[in-house]
């Protein structure tokens, strides 16, 4: 029997055969449909039936970047343009399976730092999802808390910004706009429009601008990138902050692919966040230890 999770994000699907250790065994990329609901459950039923082959599925777990309902459906996905689709009927109508999980991306990142990663054994904790969007999952007596109505925890999307830039769920000035890894890259934009430093150099020379480039000339020494990513962790120790102030959490763990760039974007939030808490001070700043596997694993417990 197998195991197959599909962590859905706003510009990528990662998809993962697990095994019963949780263990991946077998991933790839696809590159997630936009605002088409019928294209990305026909990705899910193609892309299941091709890696299971003869073999029974076990279950499927699938992340979506957004509210989901009760009976997996998606109620609002901004970053990936869908709505009111019942994706968990529309997959089990057309495929088998023992059993069929569909949840909130970073909910599922959250239960995988719980049973297995850097929040296993505390009471309180807070998760932190950094890729195309920002999402986050509160740990509340040792678990995973989804909200007093049920609806789950939408930390991205707290204003910080009164009058800020439009963020994809139709406000303006979320924590998603100054946080997220579009956001590292509109700062990269700043850049290349200056025609500064070794972004500007690199994007010249025909490389993407993406977040991961930002992160990476900042890792090389460049004195701008490392200008623009200061302005972009003082951001984020502001989120992080008010969070401290409400929450107290033993452990903040940082995920998402903007988590790959390590001490660099740790190193100062642990610097920078306890001074900006009522505090004084706030619980372990961590990196999440499933890291971009976490939507993939978590999807599946």
């Amino acid at each position: 029997m197998i195991n197959l999770g599909f962590d859905i994000g706003g510009t990528t699907i990662k998809i993962g055969v697990v095994d019963e250790n949780f263990n991946i065994v077998k991933k790839l990329n696809k590159p997630t449909p936009f605002r088409d609901p019928d294209a990305l459950v026909d990705l899910i039923v193609n892309t299941a039936k091709e890696l299971a082959g003869d073999e029974e599925i076990r279950t499927i777990g699938i992340t979506i970047p957004g509210f989901v309902d009760k009976d997996g459906g998606i109620v609002d996905a901004w970053n990936i343009g869908m709505w009111n689709v019942p994706v968990k009927q529309l997959i089990w109508e057309r495929l088998k399976a023992n059993r069929i999980i569909v949840r909130n991306d970073a909910d599922a990142a959250g239960v995988a730092e719980l049973m297995a990663g850097a929040m296993q054994g505390i009471k309180t904790g807070l998760l932190i999802t950094i890729g195309t969007g920002f999402g986050g999952a509160l740990i509340i007596d040792g678990k995973l808390f989804h909200g007093g109505l049920d609806r789950g925890t939408e930390p991205g999307h707290a204003v910080i910004d009164r009058g800020g830039r439009k963020c994809a769920c139709g406000h303006h000035g979320c924590i998603e706009t100054l946080c997220s890894a579009m956001a590292l890259k509109r700062l990269g934009e700043r850049a290349v429009d200056q025609e500064r430093g070794l972004i500007a150099k690199r994007v010249a020379e025909g490389e993407e601008l993406d977040a991961k480039l930002v992160i990476e000339c900042a890792k090389s020494g460049d004195l701008y990138a490392n200008e623009l990513f200061d302005e972009y962790t003082d951001a984020l120790a502001d989120a992080i902050a008010s969070f401290v102030n409400i929450l107290d959490p033993e452990v903040i763990a940082i995920g998402g692919g903007v988590s790959e760039a390590g001490e660099v974007l740790l190193e100062p939030l642990r610097r920078k966040v306890p001074g900006k808490t009522f505090f004084g001070s706030c619980g372990k700043i961590v990196k999440a230890v499933a890291g971009n596997n976490a939507g993939i694993i978590g999807s599946l417990i």
